[in-house]
């Protein structure tokens, strides 16, 4: 099974703190949603371009979610970094993944049903792996030095964004 169907979305991020600001939303969303017991595990997928903001809005989600943030820092050279705040939360980086099977082969699957937030850069990378999940995936589009468009695609059935922000928006397929 696939999740294509979502809500979206759409911020217009000015400034390092607007992209944080909109990470310690998700985060918060993120937190109550665990907390409630509903679901025991939550993946966000990151797209965009190198310097976009993808670290950046993953320090503040997991901010919010009770790391210090002086514990985050982009796992690009070790793959993963894990945190523990009022939630565990697992931060990956494929920037360097050349194949999506490399994923599988390293049981990438397992990580996202473990407790906890699993946030991951460059998500793209995974090929088609990740549409076998709800997720929540957050589209970064650099129109300027600091301006960015932000698109939070929620696949979850039925959305965590809107049950948390009571968002009233049109279904897309992608």
């Amino acid at each position: 099974m696939t999740y294509e169907t979502c809500i979206e979305i759409p911020f217009l991020s000015r400034c390092h703190q607007s992209t944080e600001g909109i990470g310690i939303l998700v985060g918060s969303c993120l937190l109550e949603t665990l907390a409630q017991g509903n679901r025991g595990s939550l993946v966000v997928g990151l797209i965009g371009p190198l310097g976009a903001g993808k670290t950046v809005l993953t320090c503040a989600l997991s901010v919010a979610l009770g790391v210090d943030r002086a514990s985050i820092a982009s796992p690009t050279f070790v793959l993963e970094r894990n945190y523990l705040g009022k939630e565990p939360v697992r931060h990956f980086d494929l920037y360097r993944i050349e194949d999506p099977r490399q994923l599988v082969e390293m049981g990438f699957e397992e990580e996202l049903d473990k407790r906890g937030v699993t946030v991951i850069e460059w998500a793209e990378r995974s090929g088609r792996f990740l549409e076998m999940y709800e997720r929540i995936e957050v589209h970064f589009e650099v129109l300027g030095e600091e301006v960015r468009r932000i698109v939070l695609r929620d696949f979850y059935q039925p959305s965590i964004i809107a049950r948390c922000f009571g968002v009233e928006t049109g279904v897309s397929s992608h």
